[in-house]
C-alpha cells in the first residue's frame, strides 16, 4: 500500500510514444526471458502436467490431490526457468527494461506509506507544507444518487464517453461539488494542504500550491535540505536523487493541472 500519484493533464504524443515504445520493449523482455525453459522436456512434461491438473481441477472442482499437482509441478517449472543458463542475463535484461518504462512514465510517482510519511516531514521542515486549518467535510451522496451514478457522472465528464446511460443531473452536480471539495486550500495558496499528501481519497495538488511549495524550497540552500533528508532517511543511497526525482515531479505537475492523489 502506499501512494500513486498522477499529473492531471495527459502526455504529450512524443511522450506517450516514448513510453509505448518501453512497453514494448518490456513486454519483448519478459516474453525473452519466460520463453528460455520452454524448450526443455523436463520443463515440457511439468507443464503438461500442470496443465492437466489444472483441467480436472476446473472439470471435478478442487481437491487436495489436485492441489497438490498443481503446486508441485508449478514449482518444477519455476526452478527450471530461475536455474537455465541464461537466466540471470535476460532477468537483468527484463530489470534495464522496467527502469526504462518506469521513466518514460512521466505522469506517474509513488511513496510507499514510511517514504511519504518522510517526505511530508522534510517538506514541511522546508516550509513547503500548510498546516492548521480547519479542513471542510466531504460533500454528502443526494437521496436518490447511488455510486453508479456518480461513476457514470465522472466518465461523461472526463472522458466525454459514458456507457451510453442517462447521467443523473444530481450526480453531475455531486461530482462538480466533489471535484471542488478535492482541489480545496487555504487561500491564499502558501504550500501543498497538508491532508493532500496524508490519504488516498484522489485529492487534486493545485499547481497553485505546488508554485508555492517549490518558492518556499527554493529559499533554502542544498546542504539545509541534505541535512534534513539524512535526518530523516539516515543514509540511504539514493536519498538525494530520488528528492532531487520528486522536486523535478513537482515542477512538471506545476504546469501540467497539478497532480491527483490515490
Amino acid at each position: 500500500m502506499g501512494y500513486d500519484m498522477y499529473i492531471h493533464d495527459p502526455m504529450t504524443d512524443e511522450e506517450e510514444a516514448a513510453h509505448r515504445r518501453a512497453r514494448e520493449a518490456f513486454d519483448a523482455a519478459v516474453r525473452e526471458r519466460d520463453g528460455l525453459p520452454q524448450t526443455l522436456p523436463q520443463y515440457q512434461d511439468a507443464k503438461r502436467r500442470l496443465d492437466a491438473a489444472s483441467a480436472r481441477m476446473e472439470k471435478e472442482g478442487r481437491s487436495t490431490e489436485l492441489s497438490k499437482m498443481v503446486i508441485e509441478a508449478g514449482e518444477e517449472m519455476r526452478h527450471l526457468a530461475v536455474s537455465h543458463p541464461g537466466y540471470e542475463a535476460a532477468q537483468q535484461k527484463v530489470d534495464a527494461a522496467y527502469e526504462a518504462l518506469q521513466a518514460t512514465d512521466v505522469s506517474y510517482f509513488r511513496f510507499n506509506i514510511h517514504g511519504m510519511g518522510v517526505y511530508r516531514t522534510v517538506m514541511d521542515a522546508l516550509g513547503m507544507l500548510v498546516t492548521g486549518y480547519p479542513q471542510p467535510s466531504f460533500p454528502e451522496l443526494p437521496d436518490g444518487v447511488t455510486w453508479e451514478d456518480v461513476d457514470a457522472a465522472v466518465e461523461e465528464a472526463n472522458l466525454g464517453a459514458g456507457d451510453g446511460l442517462p447521467v443523473k443531473a444530481a450526480a453531475a452536480v455531486y461530482v462538480k461539488e466533489l471535484n471542488a471539495h478535492l482541489a480545496w486550500h487555504p487561500e491564499p495558496a502558501s504550500g501543498i494542504a497538508a491532508h493532500k499528501l496524508g490519504s488516498n481519497d484522489g485529492w487534486l495538488v493545485t499547481p497553485a500550491e505546488i508554485e508555492a511549495a517549490l518558492a518556499a524550497y527554493r529559499t533554502h540552500s542544498a546542504p539545509q535540505v541534505m541535512t534534513l533528508l539524512r535526518a530523516a532517511l539516515g543514509d540511504e543511497d539514493d536519498s538525494h536523487s530520488h528528492w532531487i526525482e520528486w522536486i523535478t515531479y513537482l515542477e512538471r505537475a506545476r504546469v501540467r493541472g497539478g497532480f491527483k492523489v490515490h
